[in-house]
């Protein structure tokens, strides 16, 4: 007898394998390049539940000068959007959300103070990053 979801999709046990083998050889390769590199770009977004975007730094401003920060000169692969309630993240290869932050919106943190300078960056949507993640890959 075969079964078919609501949305659907129809189990298969061979290709449920397959695709699950893939998702722990991601995890392992995710652990893997912490263990080696120790670099992941951790960043809590306090915005990001209301909002729906996810700001990425690419410039900031040192008072002087406009300097590239953030996406623009992470060496990580991987980059962390955490809950500030603790709860959870999404982490994503920073190669997809640089193509993501390049087709957001442009925005600006213009406030300098003795705690935080001035920034430029982009909107990417959380949304966005989750449908990035989750694409089937040909």
């Amino acid at each position: 007898m075969k079964v078919t979801t609501s949305t659907g999709y129809s189990p298969d046990f061979d290709l449920d394998l397959r695709t699950g083998a893939l998702g722990e050889h991601l995890v392992g390769t995710f652990w893997e390049d912490l263990q080696r590199t120790g670099t992941v770009e951790v960043k809590v977004d306090r915005g990001a539940a209301v909002t729906g975007n996810h700001y990425v730094e690419t410039h900031q401003f040192d008072g002087a000068a406009w300097k590239p920060s953030g996406i623009s000169t992470t060496k990580a692969v991987w980059w962390a959007v955490v809950s500030p309630s603790s709860l959870g993240f999404l982490v994503v290869r920073v190669d997809v959300l640089k193509v993501l932050a390049r087709d957001a919106p442009q925005r600006s943190q213009n406030i300098k103070s003795a705690r935080t300078n001035a920034s430029t960056g982009r909107l990417v949507r959380m949304d966005a990053m989750w449908r990035s993640m989750m694409r089937e890959v040909q």
